[in-house]
């Protein structure tokens, strides 16, 4: 059933990127990174087991970030995909405020949440941390490194491939790695990264080639 789900959310990712390319235009994709960058903060306190593997649920919808700013900078200038990075930077602050502020806001005697949101926050410091850092280093390079390939002709699936793969080892070793480090063991947490940056590489390959076939797809607005 997990593993269904799992392959439930890769798909409603990417189909939601096709759709709004399709009827909509570029300000409802910045709609659209607003609200993934909502699930996969939610997400990134998890961990569950699919196909065997200890894998961090917001690895499908952070790629699905990644994969907008590379339609982004395919389709438009360099002005709309820092936007967009700009756009997921603060909705991360904010998503950061708001836990923050009801955590440790003094909650009246009838409130039972706050101890809720104070356990997220302390429970998972350090991936309260990580998390923002990885997004920004991840945006910022794969920004860089997107507009370059944009402008190669030669092998360039293979260099996109090896972009990617690049790029999920920073992202995995930032969050996954020292996250998982100090909530459990570094032991484990090297294994645990190992399999994020497996799925996620995987994940991040199959979105990018089909952005590149969702760009060819003739729009209706």
């Amino acid at each position: 059933m997990g593993e269904v789900l799992f392959l439930l959310f890769i798909v409603i990712c990417i189909g939601l990127i096709y759709l709004v390319h399709k009827y909509f235009g570029k300000y409802e994709f910045y709609f659209l990174g607003v609200i993934y960058t909502v699930i996969s903060f939610l997400m990134s306190f998890k961990l569950i087991n699919i196909f065997g593997l200890n894998i961090n649920p917001s690895i499908i919808f952070s790629s699905g970030l990644l994969a907008i700013l590379y339609y982004f900078i395919k389709r438009y200038d360099v002005k709309e995909y820092k936007k967009f990075s700009m756009l997921v930077l603060i909705t991360n602050v904010v998503l950061y405020m708001f836990l923050l502020s009801n955590a440790f806001m003094i909650p009246s005697i009838y409130d039972k949440t706050s101890s809720l949101y104070q356990s997220l926050v302390l429970d998972n410091l350090v991936m309260f941390i990580t998390y923002p850092i990885a997004m920004i280093v991840t945006l910022y390079l794969g920004g860089y490194c997107f507009k370059t390939l944009k402008e190669e002709k030669e092998k360039k699936n293979i260099k996109i491939i090896a972009t990617i793969v690049g790029l999920m080892f920073i992202d995995t070793f930032i969050f996954i790695y020292f996250s998982y480090a100090f909530l459990i063991r570094f032991d484990k947490a090297i294994i645990i990264a190992i399999e994020n940056y497996f799925i996620k590489s995987i994940i991040m390959i199959i979105y990018v080639f089909i952005i590149n076939k969702i760009l060819s797809v003739k729009k209706v607005k």
